[in-house]
């Protein structure tokens, strides 16, 4: 496969992650399964060797090579350092890791304790990694629209719904956009630029959340994505997204996390909304 030409090479996670996201279409499949494992599990690329990366990501070494490669890297260890040096910007990462290798065998584990471990994990990881700047540039746009319209289905729907509540009560003007394709689209078009579109969805996505978010930017309505990935197809450099990545247990993810940034995100909304109206009188 031939290298993505590159003049810039990310040296920092930073500038990694909006690079991927930008490039990750020009991936094959398999690199692009690659860039995932790697962005959401940024710990595992900094701390483990490749074959104990490879084998958790389901491909073969010489496939991180590849993908480092592709990047622009001269290999996996050049790239592993991008991921290292970010590490050190997260408060105790190993000792992170030593709890984890202490919990007891799963088959030990109740069910609620499986799954408060992962909700902690969950809420732990957004405190580290989430940008507060960013938190409160989304804020500042609920804060400041005429009407705050949200969307989202499946997963994400009780995500819609408390943040909807959570906004009324805080007297915040929300309505949830809701319906059937293409019925939900016809109404994203009539949003005016004093409006914003929160749009939230998680993998494996859905089409008509993501085709809402290309109406609205492309009418210059703001938007505000709440996803699990910076290459979530509603994580856009014209917009303003906030990830969240909740653990698996077995299979089944939480919304601790994700209701945690929702709820912040609707409180910091709302105190912008009170400065605003007082400064105002």
């Amino acid at each position: 496969m031939q290298e993505i030409q590159n003049l810039s090479l990310p040296r920092t996670y930073s500038d990694l992650k909006p690079w991927l996201q930008e490039h990750y279409r020009d991936l094959p499949k398999r690199l692009q399964s690659v860039a995932v494992f790697a962005l959401h599990n940024p710990d595992v690329i900094a701390l483990n060797t490749v074959a104990v990366i490879s084998e958790q990501a389901g491909v073969t070494p010489s496939t991180m090579v590849r993908f480092a490669k592709s990047i622009g890297y001269k290999g996996f260890s050049d790239m592993q350092e991008v991921f290292q040096q970010s590490m050190r910007h997260v408060p105790q990462p190993y000792s992170e890791r030593l709890s984890s290798m202490q919990r007891p065998a799963v088959h030990e584990q109740s069910v609620l304790s499986q799954f408060s471990q992962a909700a902690m994990e969950s809420i732990s990881r957004l405190e580290q990694q989430t940008d507060e700047a960013a938190i409160k540039q989304a804020s500042l746009q609920l804060a400041g629209a005429r009407t705050v319209y949200i969307a989202g289905q499946g997963r994400a729907d009780p995500v819609v719904n408390y943040l909807h509540y959570t906004l009324v009560k805080l007297g915040i003007h929300a309505t949830l956009l809701q319906g059937t394709s293409p019925t939900i689209t016809d109404k994203a078009r009539m949003l005016r630029p004093d409006e914003v579109l929160v749009a939230i969805s998680f993998s494996p996505y859905t089409a008509n959340t993501k085709e809402l978010v290309d109406v609205c930017l492309a009418n210059g309505v703001n938007v505000v994505a709440i996803t699990d990935s910076t290459l979530s197809p509603i994580a856009r450099t014209d917009d303003y997204h906030l990830e969240v990545l909740e653990d698996e247990v077995n299979g089944f993810r939480g919304l601790s996390a994700t209701m945690c940034l929702a709820l912040c995100l609707a409180v910091e909304a709302g105190k912008q909304r009170a400065e605003r109206q007082e400064s105002s009188h």
